[in-house]
């Protein structure tokens, strides 16, 4: 179930990286998120039919950052941002299509937060695993 306060949380249109790679949010609840990125020319490698790896690193980043972001609480007004401190990828398979990325929030505390990302294509071949670190930012 997705609804408007998560989505206003994460504001895909909000960010200009996500809009120039086509990033769209499927689905979203507090501490899970589900992002679609399309395949296309602009995306591609030397093999214009295989997604290179950097649009799909960025994807797991944008995921991981997007749970990060479904889990602020509403009465949370020390909340000042986010920013990803550690990030790992590990590429499983060529994506030649669509990829998905579903983002889980693994710990959460006051200021950091621990996400898993899967992705897969739209047949549910695995694509790439990564696991991210965010920083929380508090207002002083």
């Amino acid at each position: 179930m997705t609804d408007q306060r998560l989505l206003d949380l994460i504001d895909a249109d909000g960010v200009p990286y996500w809009r120039m790679l086509g990033i769209t949010v499927e689905s979203a609840e507090a501490g899970h998120v589900r992002l679609r990125l399309p395949m296309r020319e602009t995306l591609g490698t030397r093999r214009p039919d295989v997604m290179h790896g950097g649009a799909i690193a960025s994807l797991i980043d944008a995921a991981a950052g997007a749970a990060t972001a479904s889990t602020r609480r509403e009465d949370d007004d020390t909340w000042a941002g986010q920013a990803t401190t550690d990030l790992n990828v590990t590429f499983l398979n060529a994506a030649t299509g669509d990829v998905i990325a579903e983002g889980r929030v693994l710990r959460g505390g006051r200021s950091l937060v621990f996400v898993g990302v899967e992705v897969h294509d739209t047949d549910g071949g695995a694509v790439a695993v990564g696991r991210a670190t965010y920083t929380i930012i508090r207002k002083r």
